[in-house]
């Protein structure tokens, strides 16, 4: 299909989604709704593996960048609106799929749904890399599907079982782990993510070669073995068999604040519970250390944003402590800034109404770890619109160039990743700093438009200060 075809295709696509988006729900008859969730799942399916096409594109011809986006994957993230990193999902169900034809072939014809490819896909890029192995697990993973009706659960689930059966001998999996570079395919797989659940906490997910499995394992265990006291030391007494009262009705125990301790000494955490406790342990050490890298010269910390009331458990005008968030925008409860602060360097921070940082430390010339601070607390991450890419990726942008007369202060300057930095230094967008929020603002370069028949582009300046029905400045 041509160009043309294909969006004229898309809008005809999106359009009858829009009417039946309208459809009054309530009059359509249970058999028929049955029908119409089958066809519009169906549907949806399709839809998908059109979209891993159009990511494919994306991906080749780097459109999305000319357009001023970091990457496809941001793009993607911005243009679905899902969580932060879903983009990266797509595009590499795009790259892990064009090895497996068999499977987008029967994600176009809509044999399998997207999420059923992905975990195949997903599945198959953890085997060694023998091309009949591969084929083989996939093949046998799409009949469980067309057999027996496998969603992607079932399908994940059934991969170990699957593997066996094509290789019951292990004969592919151990001629791979003969060789020179046995683990070459579980490193070019390897993985760790981090994913709020909403509830407090984050999932954990990765993947890795056997060698850096031990490597961890080897400073894990030491720092995760039982931490054995003396029976009591607690804070807690058990009854050890004796009433749990005495005739006085005075109770013989008394509890400790860690959930389950029997009072008796032992470590009461689970050993996955003190593996992730050595995890974090080791974490802390290594940042005490000074063998990490610096970031823009001041070393690894925690940047947590909380007005004062909160941190000093103040009540505030709502009757409610503020949360704070961390410099990668994650929200902690008040309870968990005062735990960090006990043990942690406090950077004061002063927050005008409008939020913008009126004073953090000392100022000078260059930027010093005290203003790159101050940038963080104001920016958090790259202020280009769209883009969030964290500070360690970004550079302190000077609005009004140093060789131009401009200062190193706070009001002068911006965090901007690598890329949007040489994009701002090339491309018509401009920045400033608003002089009544204390925040940056940008004004888009100016529009395009096609003037004649033979297409000649012309530009059309943008306007400024924003005239009426304008739209208004990008606000980051």
């Amino acid at each position: 299909m041509s160009s043309p075809d294909a969006l004229a295709e898309a809008t005809t696509v999106a359009e009858v989604a829009a009417r039946l988006a309208g459809t009054r729900w309530d009059e359509v008859p249970g058999p028929t709704a049955v029908e119409v969730a089958t066809a519009i799942a169906g549907a949806r399916g399709l839809l998908d593996a059109a979209l891993l096409g159009v990511v494919e594109q994306l991906e080749a011809t780097g459109a999305a960048q000319d357009l001023g986006w970091a990457s496809t994957k941001d793009f993607l993230t911005h243009l679905t609106g899902g969580h932060q990193g879903s983009g990266g999902g797509l595009v590499r169900a795009a790259e892990q799929l064009r090895e497996l034809p068999a499977v987008r072939e029967a994600l176009e014809a809509g044999r399998v749904t997207l999420p059923q490819a992905r975990v195949i896909a997903s599945k198959v890029q953890t085997l060694p890399r023998h091309p009949e192995l591969r084929s083989a697990v996939a093949d046998r993973m799409l009949a469980l599907v067309d057999e027996h009706g496998h969603n992607a659960t079932a399908l994940q689930t059934a991969f170990t079982d699957v593997v066996r059966e094509v290789d019951p001998d292990g004969l592919a999996v151990a001629a791979d782990l003969l060789r020179d570079k046995a683990e070459r395919g579980a490193h070019h797989a390897r993985h760790l993510s981090f994913a709020k659940d909403g509830l407090g906490g984050v999932r954990v997910r990765g993947y890795g070669t056997i060698e850096d499995a031990e490597r961890i394992k080897s400073v894990l265990l030491p720092l995760a073995a039982p931490q054995v006291t003396e029976p009591g030391s607690c804070g807690g007494v058990s009854g050890h068999g004796r009433p749990m009262f005495d005739d006085d009705g005075r109770a013989t125990t008394v509890p400790c604040p860690t959930a389950g301790c029997p009072h008796d000494g032992r470590d009461p955490r689970q050993p996955d519970a003190r593996l992730w406790d050595a995890l974090v342990d080791a974490c802390d050490q290594l940042r005490a250390t000074d063998t990490l890298p610096r970031d823009h010269g001041s070393l690894p910390r925690v940047v947590v944003t909380i007005d004062h009331a909160s941190l000093s458990q103040a009540v505030i005008d709502d009757g409610r402590a503020a949360e704070g968030r961390t410099d990668t925008d994650t929200r902690l409860s008040p309870q968990s800034v005062r735990r960090l602060a006990c043990d942690a360097e406090i950077l004061p921070a002063v927050l005008g109404s409008e939020s913008q940082v009126l004073d953090v430390g000392r100022t000078q010339r260059l930027v010093t770890p005290g203003l790159w601070s101050a940038l963080l607390v104001r920016d958090r991450h790259c202020v280009f619109p769209g883009c969030t890419r964290l500070p360690l990726s970004c550079d302190a942008h000077h609005v009004v160039h140093w060789a131009d007369g401009g200062a190193t202060r706070l009001d002068n300057l911006a965090l901007l990743c690598r890329h949007h930095h040489t994009l701002t230094h090339r491309t018509p967008w401009t920045l400033h700093i608003d002089g009544d929020t204390g925040r940056p603002v940008w004004t888009p370069p100016p529009r395009l438009t096609l003037t004649n028949a033979e297409g000649r582009i012309t530009y059309i300046p943008a306007r400024s200060p924003h005239p009426p029905g304008a739209p208004p400045p990008l606000v980051a």
